[in-house]
């Protein structure tokens, strides 16, 4: 149960993070759009609205002059329709799965909301930890975790092993001696040069939170693994070299370790079949990002395993002045 929901929403004023229209960025605007809609109970947010609405929070400059004015009227206007064509796109790709209803420019929150919906809500809020206290970023990130580690189980075959390598997982100890447990599990030689510069008493687990594995009816280390890190936060892109420390401190047997990163941001471009930022990512890197993790989400009970459930819930029947 999540404490001081009162005091939150008492105080709560939704305020976008960004300063000015980035193209890069499109995404993170059309994310702004559906918490308008979220945080509007149900009241159709439109076009004209955002306008309003980013001006007033300064994103949107006012010219000096009615020449440069009557530009610059032109050319955020183009912006909020780049940004809605993207938020039209999503709500023909999730389907049934997206929240909101878009239509005609305009965005509102679904009348009655399934357990994906809801979940898709999540991963949103999950991709704007900057909104709230940290006692709640650590349910979301916590839980976001958990989705993945959902996900990553039924994207790879029925025989994989899937493990948690986080604070609460099965495996116990100091970060030596979890990865020990993980070398020994995956029966994989630990390299002990690399593996005796980490400290005695050292906690971190270096970037891993889930590793998964395709493993043969042998006792050969010879298969195919996936090592993830999970990560919510605005600065995702630092994370993603994280999980090849493991190249060191594990040694694989005659095959490299897949690196994956989870994060819950819509990153696909629709129009380039790409993901937006993809620069970021280099290469050898498996992404999953919303799209990818909600669909591949299928045991629905998970929502009602989830501490964050009831903040979930006060999200959707929160409202919010729009201007």
């Amino acid at each position: 149960m999540m404490n001081n929901l009162d005091d939150f929403f008492n105080s709560f004023i939704l305020k976008f993070s960004e300063k000015k229209p980035f193209d890069t960025k499109t995404y993170l605007y059309a994310d702004y759009f559906e918490l308008m809609a979220l945080f509007n109970n149900r009241n159709i947010i439109t076009r004209g609205e955002i306008l309003d609405r980013l001006k007033d929070e300064g994103i949107i400059k006012q010219a000096k002059n009615q020449d440069e004015q009557a530009q610059e009227n032109d050319e955020n206007e183009a912006f909020i329709r780049r940004v809605f064509l993207l938020v039209s796109q999503r709500n023909i790709s999730f389907n049934d799965d997206y929240p909101f209803v878009y239509a005609n420019e305009s965005l509102v929150l679904k009348e009655e909301l399934n357990i994906k919906n809801k979940l898709y809500i999540h991963l949103l809020l999950s991709s704007n930890l900057y909104l709230f206290p940290k006692s709640f970023e650590s349910f979301l990130t916590t839980e976001f975790e958990l989705l993945s580690e959902e996900a990553l189980k039924n994207y790879l075959p029925d025989f994989a092993i899937v493990k948690s390598f986080g604070e609460n997982s099965e495996f116990k100890g100091y970060t030596k001696d979890k990865i020990k447990q993980l070398s020994k599990l995956m029966r994989l030689d630990s390299q002990d040069e690399f593996l005796d510069t980490i400290a005695e008493k050292g906690t971190k687990d270096l970037g891993l939170d889930i590793v998964g594995w395709l493993p043969f009816d042998d006792m050969i280390g010879n298969y195919i693994s996936v090592f993830v890190q999970c990560a919510c936060g605005k600065n995702w892109n630092n994370k993603i070299s994280e999980t090849k420390r493991y190249n060191r401190l594990l040694k694989p047997y005659l095959s490299n370790f897949k690196h994956s990163l989870f994060i819950p941001y819509s990153l696909i471009n629709y129009n380039k079949s790409t993901f937006f930022e993809h620069h970021e990512f280099g290469e050898n890197i498996l992404i999953f990002e919303r799209k990818r993790i909600l669909s591949l989400i299928k045991n629905e009970n998970i929502y009602n395993t989830l501490r964050s459930a009831e903040f979930i819930e006060r999200c959707i029947d929160y409202e919010e002045d729009i201007v």
